[in-house]
C-alpha cells in the first residue's frame, strides 16, 4: 500500500503540470555509422596515468539498426563467442589479463566489442589476435554440434527469463528502457520467442556477415569496425601528449577526424 502511494505520488509530481511530448517528437541520439570497409578506422590514446604500464584494445563491430532477429543473433553470438575467447587469449595464451566480448546496444544501433587488456603485447598485437581469433572460429562454430547448439539456445533463453534478484535490479533494467528510449518492458520475453526460430545456419551467416575477417571468395571483406587502442608507458605506439590534461582534447580531437572520414554520415532517427 505504500509503494503504491509513494509511485501515485510521483506519478502526479511528474505529470501534473506536463503531459509529455509525443513519441515521435522526441529527441532522438544520431549515431555516427562506421564505414564499410577492408581497413578500420584506429583512435589512439595513451594512458590518462603516466606511469600505467597496461595497454586495452577494444575492437568494436557496428552491426545496424535494431531489430528484434538481429538482437537475438548478436546476443548468441556472445553467448557462443565469450568463452572461447578467454579461454584462447586468456587461459592459454596469457595474452591479456582481462579479456572479453560482448553485445552493444547504442541509442538503437546493434553492435560487438572485443576487449583485451594486457601488460605484455602491443596495441596492434591484440587487435590482430583479436581479428585471427575470428578467422580461426569460424570452423568451430561451422562444425558445432546440433546439441552444443541448442545447449546455447537454451542457456540464453534460461538468461533472458531468469527471476530479477531483487528490486533494485528489476527498477534498473526498467529504467534502461526508458533511458535508451526503446520502452519495451517484455523484450526479454519476444526476444525468447526469436530464439525458436534461429538455426545454425542463420547464426553461421550473421557471424560470416558481421565478424569474419575473410569473404567467400578468400579476401579481405569489409565490416564496419572501428578500433580504440589506450597505450600504456613504454609501450611501442604511444601518442605523445606531453600534459596529462590533454588527453581528452587530443581524443576529442581522434574523433572529429572519425565523423570527418565518414562525413558526418549517421543511421538517421531511429523509433521503436
Amino acid at each position: 500500500e505504500d509503494a503504491d502511494k509513494a509511485a501515485q505520488m510521483i506519478s502526479e509530481a511528474l505529470t501534473i503540470h506536463h503531459r509529455g511530448l509525443p513519441k515521435k517528437k522526441m529527441p532522438s541520439k544520431l549515431i555516427i555509422k562506421a564505414k564499410e570497409a577492408v581497413d578500420h578506422h584506429l583512435i589512439t590514446s595513451p594512458t590518462v596515468d603516466p606511469t600505467d604500464n597496461n595497454t586495452s584494445v577494444e575492437v568494436y563491430f557496428q552491426i545496424g539498426k535494431d531489430d528484434l532477429t538481429n538482437r537475438v543473433l548478436v546476443d548468441l553470438l556472445e553467448h557462443v563467442l565469450d568463452e572461447p575467447f578467454y579461454n584462447e587469449l586468456r587461459t592459454k595464451e596469457q595474452f591479456g589479463y582481462e579479456v572479453s566480448c560482448g553485445a552493444r546496444w547504442t541509442f538503437g544501433v546493434l553492435g560487438m566489442s572485443f576487449k583485451v587488456t594486457t601488460s605484455c603485447k602491443t596495441a596492434d598485437e591484440a587487435s590482430a589476435r583479436v581479428d585471427k581469433f575470428l578467422g580461426e572460429f569460424r570452423a568451430q562454430l561451422e562444425s558445432m554440434s546440433d546439441e552444443s547448439f541448442m545447449e546455447h539456445l537454451v542457456s540464453l533463453a534460461k538468461e533472458k527469463l531468469e527471476m530479477f534478484d531483487s528490486m533494485e535490479d528489476e527498477c534498473g533494467s526498467y529504467w534502461s528502457e526508458i533511458c535508451e528510449g526503446r520502452f519495451d518492458f517484455e523484450g526479454h520475453r519476444k526476444e525468447v520467442q526469436c530464439l525458436k526460430t534461429i538455426t545454425k545456419e542463420s547464426l553461421l551467416a550473421a557471424y560470416d556477415d558481421w565478424l569474419h575477417p575473410i569473404c567467400h571468395k578468400g579476401k579481405p571483406k569489409k565490416r564496419r569496425r572501428v578500433v580504440f587502442h589506450v597505450i600504456g608507458k613504454g609501450t611501442i605506439g604511444r601518442p605523445t601528449v606531453d600534459d596529462p590534461s590533454e588527453i581528452g582534447e587530443h581524443v576529442d580531437g581522434l574523433v572529429r577526424d572519425f565523423h570527418n572520414s565518414v562525413k558526418g554520415e549517421t543511421w538517421g532517427k531511429i523509433t521503436f
